[in-house]
């Protein structure tokens, strides 16, 4: 008799009986077993993952779920399944030990209390999931899965055991044993499963939607926030997502919102932290400062700039904040490729467990139900592997995601704060390049990343297994393995010289595309499309060459790792028939070898896709990490000091534009009390725009202080337009407010234009006002900020691009002493004299100092440069007679008696010119219905416009839209997108690609049926020529399926990249061929969009999908077809 075990005592029975469970033609479990193992399995795992249950507690954004059916219907039967707990226990005490006859084991004791501790952790989570906003719980619908699933086998016993005694008890034997113990045990049991079944019904569902939400969730929210865990993994809440485009083709309104957790308010703040922590780490700092966690705060996180931290000591890379931020996702993501990887080593296993019953069938037949195990058992790992595969590529996926939202907000916010220095080193081009290429180069990369680990591992573990199989033979697969790793070194690294080549000429041609689609009318005017046309093709040209000599590379490494499955098993199996006669391949050998091989080649496979996107990646961090460690504009070169006497002071200040040894501003010092109006004069050129960017922090300060109180509004000299209606323009996201509204309106004149627009306010406005006049564009901007009621504003020349009487009207109603802004704090940059008595102050800049300052009257005592200026004024002839009256009426009042006289004589030479141009213009303003050839040099760019906006007029009175909405293709893809790639690729390398492939799989399935023919001849045991002639031909088909391998990759790199060369020539050609109004209609980032990320797609990615397309394609017909032959054997 065997010796009893620990689990044998605390159960007072047998915990374990082989011949009890294996070697029988009735299996069953012992009963210590199944209240034991079967019973604690549930509830370890339990307490095990509990810990992401709490960590879901703490990530949730949720709130107070209110009590519904589902959650007290949780709560009443949890606490009847522990009722029911306690009373086992009391009963355990009642019914065993002391003076009765059952002894009392510690499992009757022990069994219950375990029990009753996990139930009471499952009811504290029940109200903490309602307080802290979780629906549902992936931790405790497992629980009650497996306690559900693994209390089977008892259900089984206690039945049974529940027959045999009412058989007994039928009987009609003179002493019945007391079986009251047994049948409570049985009662209790199966009320206790039953609500163990309700439970795991109840989990099935998710409770009720939050009261609290950190975030709207509106009707549009996506599904899976509140779908169950039983929903989420077998992905049940994207069911009416796919039923709806199986009906109709989807559309972006068709489209749920965007989880919070992934959206730019969540991610950011974790991003910027870390970056900012990593910038105080590469960049000494003169004094150590604390480190505020990053927050999203009135749509804003905080970003710290590299080069303003102090001394270098090293480039700030983008990697370690993303492993720090996303990094804990993405390892519970690799727990499951993990747990997948075991698992696809599992199945071989038990595919030499069904191989072995199917042999020993005739000899030594093992119980039926064995073999049904065995089917089952593979079914339930392919099953769980596939769920688990799922869930690991969703996960990536959303790692991905996240990623690329975080370096594309942060490349964006970089180029909106880089320095006026490092911004001539980044080209438009280049910076489009990294927001669209190379951020979402990670997000194709971190998919596959995880074979960095995954793929070394299935490869160990195969040649393990296969070590079990083939024995030391192993080794010599191994070798060849070994050999191939500094060949595929040698080829990444050229691949990497390449693509830095690639990407180079990529960032040069999209920067001159943006130049061309910036002057196209220019080009157009000229005709000179055809020799830009030319500059971008050569340019694409080097392109594609680059590519072209990377697609070789692709396919060679492609080659290599192709044939290494098939080397190593040739090699291996070649090793093992000729190092012992006595070794013969027979069937279990052979097919569970080849389903080892099979697995090997999948991480085979992928490790030169994952080396070529790593390379690339690896690029693409450099040119990220290089324009993100840019410099950026310095924020403390404006201080914002409240305690300062007036609202602008600016005190010896130094400037320029970036450039160190060239000063473009000196000694500026300038003081503006509060709700004054302070103009600037001067030449052109002598520096009066660079001080109100100097007031704005645009500019590098070299010494001195600037100091502003207040909120800002700013008036560019050059209107800056939105592409939206003129009320979204002036409104800038503010709220609307009709009665401000229409005084803003009225003061900048605007009310006659609005009026004559086809849908008044709510008409669109085109990319950069195109369907507006100079002098409207102006009025807008200004009314923009008007509407804004800033503290101060900083008007640069406003009022250049409109005509007198509507200049005069602007200033009179908005910027003088009597208009809407009298209260406030003015800076003027103005041409305009006749406004200059009505301001408070004057600074006359000249060669970028400010010369003199003053009131007019006191400027024009001094005679200085001032009086220069003015005289230097009306001489240019830029007044009109009206204006020249007004200037004349106010210098005889407040200038001296000998300024008079030349100020008079320049007024005079200033009527005489004009009444010239009037004379020489008369019969061309007839004949062209114009104004004054002066006013039409003024508003050259409102007549420009004047031709685009006729051409659009029928197109805006369709309620005043311009822009047309960009529209994707619905539906099936038409026979004439193939039939033109096609014809794009060539029919040759077409047809070719696809034979190649063809051959490649045929060679691979005759490989596969050679070696099934070579396991199943006997003669091989004796015959060493027919075993050399197997082997031969096995070997033959492994090179054939190299050589086509490496042949089809190489023409569908080359046919590919043929096409990408020929679209791309007729989609840019096309470009340069459109009439003006389609580039009136049609933005410039959504063209550039069609030759940036597009053309990369028809680059890199058309084709490894093609390739990848074209192999499951066939690996499926060759399925297929081995199906049906099976069929017709039989």
């Amino acid at each position: 008799m065997a010796e009893e075990s620990a689990m044998d005592r605390f159960c007072g029975s047998e915990f374990w009986n082989s011949s009890l469970s294996w070697w029988t033609e009735d299996p069953d479990l012992t009963p210590c077993f199944e209240q034991t193992a079967l019973v604690w399995t549930p509830c370890a795992f339990f307490w095990l993952f509990m810990l992401f249950d709490f960590w879901y507690l703490k990530a949730s954004l949720d709130k107070n779920i209110p009590w519904s059916k589902i959650s007290i219907a949780k709560l009443l039967f949890t606490i009847g399944l522990l009722v029911i707990t306690i009373l086992d226990l009391i009963m355990a005490f009642v019914k065993k030990g002391g003076d009765s006859e059952l002894p009392r084991y510690s499992l009757d004791v022990w069994g219950p209390i375990i029990k009753i501790a996990t139930f009471l952790l499952v009811l504290l989570f029940i109200p903490l999931n309602r307080k802290f906003g979780v629906q549902t719980s992936g931790c405790q619908f497992m629980f009650w899965f497996l306690f559900v699933i693994l209390s089977i086998p008892r259900c089984r016993t206690e039945a049974r055991a529940h027959q045999q005694r009412n058989e007994i008890l039928d009987s009609n034997q003179e002493e019945i044993p007391d079986y009251s113990w047994e049948e409570y045990q049985f009662v209790s049991f199966f009320i206790f499963y039953a609500f163990a079944c309700v439970m795991l019904f109840l989990n099935c569902f998710s409770d009720a939607m939050p009261r609290q939400t950190k975030y709207k969730r509106g009707p549009n929210e996506i599904p899976e926030l509140s779908a169950s865990f039983l929903s989420r993994i077998t992905y049940r809440w994207f069911d009416s997502m796919a039923l709806k485009g199986y009906r109709n083709p989807l559309e972006e309104d068709d489209l749920w919102d965007l989880r919070p957790q992934d959206s730019c308010k969540e991610v950011m703040p974790t991003f910027a932290y870390y970056w900012n922590k990593n910038v105080r780490k590469n960049y000494k700092q003169a004094a150590q400062t604390s480190e505020p966690k990053a927050q999203f705060a009135n749509g804003k996180v905080s970003f710290e700039n590299p080069q303003g931290n102090g001394r270098k000591k090293g480039m700030a890379s983008i990697m370690p904040p993303i492993y720090k931020s996303f990094g804990g996702i993405f390892l519970f993501g690799s727990f499951f490729k993990l747990i997948a990887d075991v698992l696809t080593f599992a199945q071989p296993q038990v595919l030499s467990l069904i191989i072995g019953y199917v042999e020993a069938f005739e000899t030594t037949p093992q119980p039926e139900w064995k073999g049904i195990l065995y089917s089952v058992l593979l079914f339930v790992l392919a099953s769980i592997q596939t769920f688990i595969l799922a869930q690991y590529f969703h996960r990536m996926f959303i790692v991905g995601l996240r990623i690329r939202t975080a370096l594309i907000n942060c490349i964006y916010r970089k180029a909106l704060r880089i320095s006026n220095a490092a911004r001539k080193e980044s080209t438009v081009g280049e910076i489009v390049n990294l927001m669209a290429v190379d951020a979402q180069r990670f997000m194709d990369l971190t998919t596959y990343l995880n074979m960095l680990w995954s793929a070394p591992l299935q490869i160990g573990l195969a040649l393990y297994f296969l070590w079990q199989e083939l024995g030391p033979s192993v080794l010599a697969g191994l070798a060849v393995m070994i050999i191939m790793i500094p060949l595929n070194g040698f080829i990444a690294s050229r691949i990497k010289t390449y693509q830095i080549q690639q990407m180079t000429y990529k960032d040069k041609r999209v920067k001159l595309m943006n130049e061309v689609l910036s002057g196209i009318k220019v080009l157009k005017l000229y005709a000179w499309e055809p020799s830009f046309e030319k500059q971008v093709l050569d340019i694409r040209d080097k392109e594609i060459a680059t590519l072209r000599s990377t697609a070789y590379l692709n396919a060679s490494t492609s080659f290599l790792w192709s044939c290494a499955p098939f080397l190593v098993s040739l090699v291996t199996f070649a090793t093992y028939v000729l190092i012992d006669e006595n070794n013969v391949l027979d069937a279990k050998k052979t097919f569970v070898s080849l389903s080892l091989f099979n697995i090997l080649r999948f991480p085979l496979t992928m490790l030169p896709m994952l080396i070529t996107n790593l390379v690339q990646t690896q690029v693409s961090v450099k040119r990220i990490n290089k324009f993100l460690n840019s410099e950026e504009l310095d924020p403390n070169n404006v201080q914002h000091d409240k305690s300062r006497p007036h609202p602008i002071i600016i005190e010896n200040g130094h400037f320029s534009w970036g450039d160190e040894d060239e000063t473009t501003l000196k000694n500026i010092s300038m003081e503006v009390p509060k709700n004054n109006l302070v103009a600037i004069v001067g030449t052109v050129g002598s520096g009066k725009s660079s001080v109100v960017q100097a007031i704005l922090g645009e500019m590098e300060k070299i010494s001195g202080s600037v100091n502003t109180v207040g909120r800002l509004a700013y008036v560019p000299q050059q209107a800056w337009i939105q592409n939206a209606t003129v009320r979204d323009n002036i409104l800038f996201g503010k709220a609307y407010d009709r009665k401000r509204y229409n005084r803003v309106i009225d003061a900048c004149a605007l009310r006659t234009d609005i009026e004559i627009l086809s849908a008044g306010d709510l008409t669109e406005i085109g990319e950069k006002g195109i369907n507006l006049s100079g002098g409207q564009k102006q009025r807008i901007s200004l009314a923009r900020a008007v509407y804004n009621d800033a503290d101060l504003y900083l008007l640069d020349d406003p009022l250049s691009a409109v005509d007198a009487h509507v200049g005069k009207h602007i200033f009179e109603e908005v910027i003088g002493p009597k208009g809407m802004l009298k209260n406030k704090t003015r800076v003027l940059v103005t041409h305009g004299i006749t406004f200059l008595p009505q301001v408070d102050n004057i600074y006359v800049m000249k060669a970028g100092q400010v010369s003199e300052n003053g009131t007019y009257a006191q400027l024009l005592k001094n005679k200085g440069a001032f009086a220069d200026f003015l005289i230097q004024h009306l001489q240019d002839g830029e007044e009109e007679e009206e204006d020249l009256n007004q200037i004349k009426r106010q210098l005889s009042e407040n200038a001296e008696p000998e300024l008079l006289a030349p100020i008079e004589k320049a007024i005079k030479l200033a009527r005489t010119e004009s009444l010239s141009d009037s004379i020489s213009v008369t019969s061309a303003d007839s004949l062209m219905g114009r104004g004054s050839l002066r006013r039409r040099a003024r508003r050259q760019e409102s007549y420009d416009s004047a031709a685009s906006a006729a051409s659009l007029k029928r197109k805006q009175e369709v309620e005043g839209k311009l822009i047309e909405t960009e529209k994707s293709q619905t539906g099936g893809v038409e026979f004439a997108v193939y039939k033109h790639y096609i014809k794009s690729v060539g029919i040759f390398l077409s047809v070719a690609t696809l034979v190649l492939n063809f051959a490649f799989q045929a060679f691979q399935i005759g490989s596969n049926i050679w070696l099934t023919q070579w396991s199943n001849d006997k003669e091989v045991e004796t015959n060493t020529a027919k075993r050399d002639m197997y082997l031969g031909v096995y070997g033959a088909f492994g090179f054939a399926q190299g050589l086509c391998n490496y042949g089809a990759a190489i023409t569908l790199f080359t046919s590919s990249l043929n096409a990408s060369f020929k679209v791309f020539r007729q989609l840019f050609d096309n470009i340069m061929h459109c009439p003006s109004e389609f580039f009136d209609t049609t933005p410039k980032g959504r063209i550039l969009d069609r030759c940036s990320n597009d053309v990369n797609c028809l680059d890199m990615v058309m084709p490894l999908n093609i390739r990848m397309c074209m192999s499951t394609a066939f690996q499926s017909l060759a399925l297929l077809e081995l199906y049906f032959s099976l069929i017709l054997a039989d």
